[in-house]
């Protein structure tokens, strides 16, 4: 029924922008269906993206672990299916994309869904849900992102899938046309621990959490065959009322790979005999700073982010750590052998696909590689850091907390609109004494955008 009712509202929505064409109004094709009015007042599109994967997983069979059994997880799947929809009216402006490939909770799909308005040459405010500004790969598109998961420093990795938050988002930017602070950009966010859906998105129910956010960049050099970028992000978010926050990946090797937490705090009180190391406490916070580089050079494009998130338990047990630290750091680096340079994008200081220079296309090679270690396991605790899939052998203890993995892609850009992906990923868990996991597993994507 729901699904039914968001269809209905979408279809209702595309049909009210092309019904103002008959009025009066010009239509034309450019990244999707646009309509607007003789006067400029009103401006609508309806465009969006799919997104058709193939995950095969190569389980590591001599695992410690017994990973074998995420074997069954691979095959075909939808990662993403919007409908996107953008316009102005006034000078006000709106963007809603729907994931309507989330058919066992529609209401999830909503990414981005926000009303945004500028403060003259004073940057732009978005209220609503949207990402907080926070580092390159978390803040590019996933059209446009180099491989088929985002690096472990963004929200799937050291934030714990802490994507999508509702709030206020003040974005100033300031890119070349300008005469001075050429290419200088800031944002602040100010948002609830929940992303529109279900009452338990995120492992954090709605209202009860707040987070806050920063973040500082400038590009050096912006031209369009080379470019360097620099910039910093700080986050604080607070849990409240027994809500969860994690560290970890949920794509460490693939979409459809096992999720993999490096630290889990829950806001509860434990039992007289309970854990000591989590769940103690007040509800948790995490701090968390990230550092980012990056640069095109012609056909070369490198990238680099490192940063920690510290994990703090209030009111924690004092004979236990009241503090853990998780580090993290993410390298890419590509090669267009077409020739073409990875666009920046001034609005969002981050990178973005290139435009095709030939009829047949451009096709990129990519490596990447990814680590993140628990550096404060408190003892022999096994519930903090342990294997995803199996158990780890009776008797022994874990010792260590580093997830890793390496990635090997191939981009064929067909058009500006299409692409297609093939990506290797080779992962490593290692968990000290407790053993390792080295799972493998190969993704491939076709993707269309309109």
């Amino acid at each position: 029924m729901k699904q039914s009712i968001r269809f209905g509202a979408l279809a209702a929505l595309a049909g009210a922008l092309t019904a103002g064409a008959a009025h009066a109004d010009s239509a034309q094709t450019l990244g999707g269906i646009q309509v607007k009015s003789d006067d400029g007042k009103f401006v609508g599109s309806l465009g969006g993206r799919i997104q058709f994967d193939y995950t095969g997983l190569l389980p590591d069979n001599g695992s410690s672990f017994d990973s074998g059994a995420a074997e069954n997880n691979g095959g075909f799947n939808f990662r993403r299916v919007y409908i996107s929809l953008a316009g102005s009216l006034y000078g006000w402006r709106y963007r809603l994309d729907d994931d309507v490939s989330n058919t066992n909770n529609p209401g999830n799909g909503f990414q981005d869904a926000y009303i945004s308005h500028d403060i003259g040459d004073y940057g732009t405010v978005r209220l609503g849900q949207t990402r907080p500004w926070r580092s390159l790969d978390g803040l590019a598109s996933n059209n446009d992102i180099t491989f088929t998961e985002r690096n472990i420093t963004s929200d799937t990795g050291i934030y714990g899938n802490r994507d999508y938050a509702q709030g206020i988002f003040y974005r100033y930017s300031r890119p070349n046309t300008f005469t001075r602070n050429d290419n200088f950009w800031g944002g602040v966010s100010f948002y609830s621990l929940n992303k529109a859906g279900s009452s338990t998105d995120q492992g954090i129910t709605p209202t009860q959490g707040i987070g806050y956010n920063a973040r500082l960049a400038y590009a050096p050099i912006n031209t369009a065959r080379e470019w360097i970028h620099t910039g910093v992000t700080f986050s604080s978010d607070h849990a409240d009322n027994g809500a969860t926050l994690s560290a970890g990946s949920s794509t460490w090797y693939s979409y459809r790979g096992v999720t993999q937490s490096l630290i889990s705090l829950k806001g509860t009180q434990p039992a007289a005999t309970g854990n000591a190391n989590i769940g103690g406490g007040n509800s948790p916070d995490a701090v968390t700073i990230v550092g980012e580089l990056a640069g095109a050079f012609g056909p070369l494009y490198l990238q680099g982010e490192g940063g920690e998130s510290k994990f703090r338990q209030p009111n924690y047990s004092k004979t236990s750590p009241n503090q853990q630290t998780v580090d993290a750091f993410a390298f890419t680096g590509s090669v267009f052998l077409t020739g073409e340079t990875k666009r920046y994008d001034t609005l969002a200081a981050t990178y973005a696909q290139p435009k095709p220079l030939h009829p047949y296309g451009a096709l990129e090679i990519a490596v990447g590689y990814n680590f993140e270690r628990n550096r404060n396991l408190p003892g022999a605790n096994t519930t903090v850091c342990k294997p995803a899939v199996g158990a780890i052998k009776a008797g022994t203890t874990i010792d260590r907390c580093d997830l890793s993995y390496a990635t090997f892609g191939i981009n064929y850009y067909v058009n500006p609109g299409v692409r297609f992906m093939l990506d290797y990923y080779r992962g490593d868990l290692d968990l000290g004494n407790a053993g390792h996991d080295r799972p493998q597993a190969v993704d491939a994507r076709v993707q269309i955008v309109f």
